[in-house]
Order: C-alpha cells, then sequence, then structure tokens
C-alpha cells in the first residue's frame, strides 16, 4: 500500500475533542488537547491509584423474551414467562385475575430464549451465556439448574414438549438439538448443520420422532429422524444460504409454519417434503399459536394485527372483531387457550397481553405484571452536561445519572446502543440489530422518533447490524459497523452534518468489520477485526490498521500492527501524539510521520474485543480496559498497574477525568489522584 506522509496543515484533534464538539482549531486549549510535548508533573514519579466509587444499579427493565401458557400444580392457567435479568428469572402470572404469583430466580444466568412445559407438568427453562437447562415444578416450587445438555453450547433455544416428559431444543454455538427427560437425561443429537452455529428454534412430531432445526445465520430448515439418525434440508431453494434465515417455526396440524429472520417474511410448509403451502404474508410474533379448538384455525401477529390462518382454505388473514374489525395488537410471545379463548402474552417490554374469543369476536388489551428486573448495561458514555447516559443490554433502556445529585432519570427505549458518540452537545447512537444511527438531544424531552430520531439504517441496503465505532470532524461523523449475520465486510459511514446526507463504504478491509476510529490531523484512522456477521467464521487471518484522507475520502494505506492479531479493538491519538490502539490485548504505538509501529505492549489478561478502551487522562496516565481489567500505564516507561482485575466494561472518561464504566448492572467511577472525587463531571 502507499505510505503517504500526513500534512501538518492543522492541528490533529483527539477523539475527546470531537465528541465534546471542540472544533479542530481550538483542539490545544481544552480537554486532552492540552496533553503536549511538555508533560505534566504527574509524569515524574508514579502515583497512587485513585478511587472506585460503585453507584450500584441504576434502573431497571422488563424484557420479556418467551412465554408459556401452561398450569401451576394445582391445574390453574398461568403464563410462565422468562425474563432477562441479573440473575434471569422466571414469572408466573395468572392471566385471568392478572396477579404475579411468583419469580424465580434462575441463578447464575442472564436470561433465556426458550420455555416450556413439559407432558408431565415440570417447566424447563433455556438460558444463556451458559447454556443451562433448568427445570421448575410447580408442584414443590424447587428449581432445579440441569447444566448443559449440549457440551461447549452456550444458548439454549426453542424448547418444545415431547411425550413422557421429555423436551427437545436448539444451541449456540454449535447448532446442536437435543432432548431431556428425567428418565433418561439430556441427549445430544448433535450438529444439525456443519459449519453453522445456530439452531434457533425447534419443532417436534413426538408421534413420528421426527424433530425440525431453524439453523442460522445461513438459511437451512433441517428435519431430523430421530429413530434413523437421517438429515434433510427441506428450506425451498429459494431461501437457503440467504442472510434472512428461518427464525420461529411452529408444528401445526402437519404444516410447518416459518417465519425468517429479516422483514419478518413467513410461509407454511409441507414438513416433510419442504413444498410451499401458502406464502405471501408476513408475521411479526413468536412463531403461532397452538391449534384452535375450532380445529381449522392458527393465530399469530402481523404488522400490529392479529391473524388468523384457516387450515380448511391455507389461507391467512386478519382476524376480525364482532363489528368486523382488525384487532390491533403487538407481537405475541406466548399463546395458548381457556376455554376456547385465545390468550396472548405480547412482547417483549411492557408486560401487554391479548385475550380473544374466536366465537363472539370480542376482545380485550390488557397489562400483565411481568416485574422489572436489574439488567446488564450495555453501553457507557459521559455527557457534555456532566451527566452520564447508560442503555441496557438488549432492553436497550435509556437512563441519565447525574453525579452532583447522584439522581437518576429514566428516559425510554432506544434499541441496544452498541456504539455512542457526541458532537455539538448531541448523543449519536449506533443501534443493533438493523444498523441503526440515532441523534439525541439531551437538553430537550425524550421522545422517541423525535428525540431521538433516526438519522439512517444500514442493515437492508448495506448488510451491516453494529454500528460500533463513532468519531468525526466537526463536519462530517464517521461511523465504523459490523456485518449483518452470515454476511462479511464491515463498513465506513460518512454522514455529513451539513447536507444529512451519507455514504457508505463496505469492505474497507475486505472481509472485515471496522471497529474502531481516530482523527490524527488530516487523517483517519481505522481499526478492523476478521469477524464476520453472527454465524460466521472469519476469511481474514490479522487485523489491520487503515488510514483515510479526510480531504479527499479516500483509504491511503494500510497496515498490520501486531501480527496475528484478530482485531484493533481501540485507536486513540495519545499522549505524546501518536497513534495508541489495543489489538486482542496488545498495546500498540504508530507513528503517522514514519507510518510504523515504535511500541508494542502485551498487556495482562485477554480482550473484550471492541468493547475495550483506550483514555489519556489529565493525571498523565492512559487507562485502559481489557478483558474486564482497568488498567494504568505509565506513557513513558509502559510499566502496567492492575488497578481492578474484573468487572470493567465500556470504560468512558468525562471533561475533568473521572473514568466511568459499568460491572454488570452497576455504574461506577474511578477518580484518580490528580480528579477530586467532588468533581461532577461537568466541564469547568
Amino acid at each position: 500500500m502507499n505510505e503517504v506522509e500526513p500534512s501538518r496543515s492543522r492541528p490533529a484533534a483527539t477523539r475527546r475533542d470531537f465528541l465534546r464538539g471542540v472544533g479542530v482549531a481550538g483542539a490545544s486549549a481544552v480537554g486532552l488537547g492540552a496533553v503536549t510535548a511538555a508533560p505534566p508533573k504527574a509524569w515524574a514519579a508514579p502515583t497512587p491509584p485513585g478511587i472506585v466509587t460503585d453507584f450500584g444499579v441504576l434502573s431497571t427493565a422488563l424484557t420479556l423474551h418467551e412465554a408459556h401458557l401452561g398450569s401451576d400444580g394445582d391445574g390453574k392457567p398461568v403464563f410462565y414467562g422468562i425474563q432477562m435479568g441479573t440473575p434471569g428469572v422466571i414469572s408466573v402470572i395468572d392471566p385471568i385475575s392478572r396477579e404475579l404469583l411468583r419469580t424465580i430466580p434462575l441463578a447464575g444466568s442472564s436470561g433465556g430464549w426458550g420455555i416450556t412445559q413439559a407432558s408431565d407438568g415440570l417447566v424447563y427453562a433455556g438460558t444463556y451465556y451458559e447454556g443451562h437447562l433448568y427445570q421448575y415444578n410447580p408442584s414443590t416450587d424447587e428449581v432445579v439448574d440441569l447444566g448443559t445438555p449440549a457440551a461447549g453450547q452456550t444458548y439454549l433455544y426453542g424448547l418444545r414438549p415431547g411425550f413422557d416428559g421429555r423436551v427437545y431444543g436448539g444451541t449456540y454455538s454449535g447448532a446442536h438439538t437435543f432432548s431431556y427427560s428425567p428418565a433418561e437425561g439430556a441427549r445430544d443429537f448433535g450438529p444439525m448443520f456443519e459449519g453453522q452455529f445456530y439452531a434457533v428454534d425447534t419443532a417436534v412430531d413426538p408421534e413420528r420422532n421426527i424433530l425440525w432445526a431453524a439453523i442460522g445465520s445461513a438459511g437451512h430448515l433441517v428435519r431430523l429422524d430421530l429413530t434413523t439418525g437421517e438429515k434433510r434440508d427441506i428450506l425451498p431453494e429459494q431461501y437457503r444460504d440467504a442472510p434472512s434465515y428461518p427464525y420461529d417455526i411452529n408444528l401445526v396440524s402437519g404444516r410447518l409454519f416459518v417465519k425468517l429472520s429479516q422483514k419478518g417474511t413467513a410461509f407454511v410448509l409441507d414438513p416433510d417434503t419442504g413444498d410451499v403451502i401458502a406464502d405471501g404474508f408476513t408475521m411479526t410474533s413468536r412463531g403461532t399459536s397452538p391449534l384452535a379448538p375450532d380445529g381449522e384455525s392458527v393465530y399469530f401477529t402481523s404488522s400490529g394485527q392479529l391473524w388468523r390462518y384457516d387450515l380448511t382454505t391455507e389461507a391467512p388473514a386478519p382476524a376480525l372483531d364482532a363489528s368486523g374489525q382488525p384487532i390491533a395488537t403487538g407481537a405475541g410471545v406466548g399463546w395458548g387457550f381457556i376455554n376456547g379463548v385465545l390468550y396472548a402474552a405480547i412482547g417483549n417490554y411492557a408486560g401487554q397481553a391479548l385475550w380473544y374469543d374466536p366465537d363472539a369476536g370480542t376482545h380485550e388489551s390488557f397489562t400483565l405484571p411481568f416485574p422489572p428486573q436489574a439488567i446488564d448495561i450495555a453501553n457507557v458514555t459521559a455527557g457534555p452536561d456532566g451527566k452520564v447516559y447508560s442503555n441496557l443490554f438488549i432492553n436497550g433502556n435509556m437512563a441519565s445519572f447525574d453525579p452532583a445529585t447522584e439522581t437518576v432519570t429514566t428516559l425510554g427505549r432506544l434499541g441496544q446502543a452498541d456504539g455512542f458518540g457526541w458532537h455539538d452537545g448531541l448523543l449519536y447512537a449506533g443501534v443493533y440489530p438493523y444498523g441503526g444511527v440515532w441523534v439525541y438531544d439531551p437538553s430537550q424531552p425524550y421522545s422517541l422518533g423525535t428525540n431521538p430520531r433516526d438519522l439512517f439504517r444500514l442493515q437492508n441496503d448495506h448488510g451491516q447490524n453494529r454500528p460500533v465505532a463513532i468519531t468525526g470532524t466537526p463536519d462530517t461523523l464517521y461511523v465504523g459497523s459490523t456485518p449483518d449475520y452470515g454476511q462479511w465486510g464491515g463498513a465506513l459511514t460518512a454522514y455529513d452534518f451539513a447536507t444529512e446526507s451519507y455514504t457508505v463504504r463496505r469492505n474497507i478491509v475486505t472481509d472485515q468489520a471496522v471497529v474502531s476510529l481516530a482523527v490524527v490531523g488530516d487523517t483517519l484512522w481505522g481499526g478492523s477485526s476478521i469477524a464476520g456477521g453472527g454465524g460466521t467464521t472469519p476469511k481474514a487471518t490479522e487485523a489491520k490498521l487503515f488510514a483515510v484522507d479526510l480531504a479527499t475520502g479516500e483509504k491511503t494505506a494500510e497496515y498490520t500492527p501486531v501480527r496475528e492479531a484478530g482485531a484493533i479493538d481501540s485507536l486513540i491519538e495519545g499522549p505524546d501524539r501518536r497513534l495508541w490502539g489495543l489489538a486482542g490485548g496488545t498495546l500498540f504505538v504508530f507513528d503517522p510521520a514514519l507510518r510504523t509501529v515504535v511500541r508494542r505492549k502485551d498487556l495482562p489478561g485477554g480482550s473484550s474485543h471492541w468493547q475495550d478502551e483506550l483514555h489519556v487522562n489529565p493525571d498523565g496516565y492512559v487507562y485502559v480496559s481489557s478483558d474486564g481489567q482497568l488498567l494504568r500505564i505509565d506513557p513513558r516507561s509502559f510499566k502496567v498497574l492492575v488497578i481492578r482485575p474484573s468487572g470493567t466494561r465500556r470504560l468512558d472518561q468525562d471533561d475533568v477525568g473521572n473514568l466511568w464504566f459499568s460491572d454488570g448492572a452497576r455504574l461506577l467511577r474511578y477518580a484518580s489522584q490528580a480528579t477530586s472525587a467532588g468533581h461532577t463531571g461537568r466541564r469547568g
């Protein structure tokens, strides 16, 4: 690649300068721009570590992943809902009285994507991140952690009941299926499709001993004969090996209902041949209801309405009320019938529910009291207003914390923000799973759709789902992103503030994601990751550092700063005005003028990938979060001090040098000796 000497026509701008809306011309006057060739006195001799303050769990929220309408120990109908939390829980709710009967913690889990009730009345929940199966006995109110039913798997999906107390399910990361029963324990049926990672849902015909597995992230639908072991992919050819893969499947009355992962595309298949029985409709619910008591109907939700599939005509259409009008509702996550009346728990964040009497055409939307839980913080950012903003994992709730008063304000849902950046007092957020970039003005009331508002989305047209790196100049916002499930090739997106237009350059590093960005002088530097989207195996072997000319927008160079590193997780302008980076647990210093690495330092521990961070602090040290550790590095000697050995995630720094980070659901602050613990974080 060309090795181009960067122009020195204007002063360098640090990431913090951009994030705080400081113009490049003023970069040396405030914030970290004040760190120049003359080192602070703090560099002269080691100083002791500062103070860590734990502010605890700031907020709770409801995330109901899936529900099952079953019965309690006395035979009364109840909803069993599996909720995200620290830990995850099963909540038991009476849908008639609408009372919360009990909440069962699933110790060691963070939630789950599968829950069902076996034929013997025992309830099973499949959880993450350890891939454990939990058994709950409604009669004795006892819960048992059964461990993992498939060794090495970390997520369990799509639990379904069979005969004789047996349940079935699928897994990540090896796309296994399994069964469990109290009589025979766990049976691992192995990978359903070699090279794939996700068996995200299952269906089972216990009479014929046949199981179906929905495979992502490339589209496959595997029919497994549990007696002979024969496997066949019955997904129609036009849907195979595509980014939109089977996500929810239900076997009802000899038909296999399939919903794809993107756009809600749905169809009905012959479960043995894969022949299409019906298509041309969409589904937004987590699958369908069981067969209705009339023997002719299957229900699901589609685009905000309740729909009915007529088994006699093989035709889907909106379900109608007594006046002939469609029934508005959210996406169903749990279905069942009580005395001929359809009940649905609606996901995922408000405890909504619906009942519908098909005979009378009457219906009601109501709320079930699923209790909010403490949920892990997904991201943290310190704002120029002195407040600290947090976003919850999967749930996406935003909250602000004022250190001066130690008050928390719950703002509202946004979606899981994998990237944050500030410019001119506005917060820019990169939202998973659709690759959205939103802008929020903290000085105005929070109202999703207006403030924050959606600037653009990168999934459908550009195949990106996680905008993880956000930085820029006074004129342009730069966004680095990772590819969608089953795809390779991240993107660098440039958004022009003046015109509100954007350009996307995919595969700026071939088959690699863009996970870190920093501006130094007239050059945008980017760091890549060899990882493709979820469910893929990397095609590349080493992460790259690349340079983009800010004037032309063209890539001018590409380097390998650390051999065999899988990702360059963080980039900043260092205290020496060189480029500092983290690559798989190795710190490196790259001289933009010489275009070479001048220092490497292996850090203790490993890597948290693109969640690792570097910050230059006013006390003269460089602070690093790496593999959950908080490290302090002397930029002259490169001596490393471990301040916190674990539980340090999403490190960010406010304008006076306080370091903010999360540990699970808790927010913490580190104040160095050079930063008074009494500072609020406001600019002074």
